[in-house]
């Protein structure tokens, strides 16, 4: 996983914060869980989630599917807390490239978090591997156009798959049931107010350390050139998401 060990100190800090500043990724995944929802027949399912956050999409399988047994699955140990009187669910943190999962399952679903693999058909394929032919991958993550702001004033992001590879490269082991994108704007009074978003909801969008990157004399040339460039309608600054979903049956 793409700097692993500072992903996590990031999301680790941004766990109180998450749930507040993150309605993008809430909306992705109340999304998925409605795609899902078209697809998804089994009775008492046995569901993993991969890259759980906080909770927002596992708390809408529970209560849309009310699954037998839920495994969720977080790269930051931390997330463990919020899963702790949770129902059938067991949390089981790592790096969901690597980790052994425990036998196989009705469906593999995940929000928001697959941009940060470095390689998603190795992915796919892990994911195939645990399902039977029928079982479900349901998954959401973010296109090019994500953070394109920061990204332009930075010099610094990740490295997305546009909507045709990204479709691509789960259709490869699904067959595609749905598949959607859109793009997202939010409005914020400014690019400090940006940049605290971007640091509660713990993506800094930059592979390099955040130290280099961030000066003072940095934060405050960006701040400033933010305001020049990406200017909303209303006095203050725009920022970019582009959420994609897909939602395949393992072949």
């Amino acid at each position: 996983m793409r700097g692993a060990g500072a992903l996590i100190n990031r999301f680790a800090r941004a766990v109180t914060t998450y749930e507040q500043q993150a309605s993008v990724q809430r909306e992705a995944a109340e999304h998925l869980a409605d795609l899902l929802g078209q697809h998804f027949h089994t009775l008492a399912p046995r569901v993993l989630e991969i890259g759980c956050g906080t909770g927002f999409l596992t708390r809408l399988i529970a209560t849309r599917f009310a699954p037998s047994e839920m495994v969720v699955n977080d790269l930051c140990p931390e997330m463990g807390v919020c899963f702790a009187n949770v129902p059938r669910t067991t949390f089981l943190p790592g790096d969901a490239q690597t980790l052994q999962w425990p036998g196989i399952f009705d469906a593999v679903v995940s929000s928001s978090a697959i941009q940060w693999f470095s390689d998603l058909r190795a992915f796919a394929s892990r994911c195939a591997a645990i399902l039977p032919k029928g079982g479900l991958l349901a998954v959401s993550g973010f296109g090019p156009a994500t953070l394109e702001e920061v990204l332009h004033l930075s010099g610094h992001g990740l490295n997305y798959l546009d909507f045709e590879a990204f479709q691509a490269v789960f259709s490869e082991a699904f067959t595609p049931l749905a598949s959607e994108r859109k793009r997202c704007t939010l409005h914020f009074k400014s690019g400090w107010d940006v940049l605290r978003h971007l640091k509660e909801t713990g993506v800094t969008a930059t592979g390099a350390s955040e130290r280099a990157i961030w000066t003072r004399h940095r934060l405050a040339t960006f701040v400033t050139d933010y305001h020049a460039q990406f200017p909303d309608d209303m006095g203050g600054v725009r920022l970019t998401y582009e959420p994609f979903w897909f939602v395949g049956a393992r072949k």
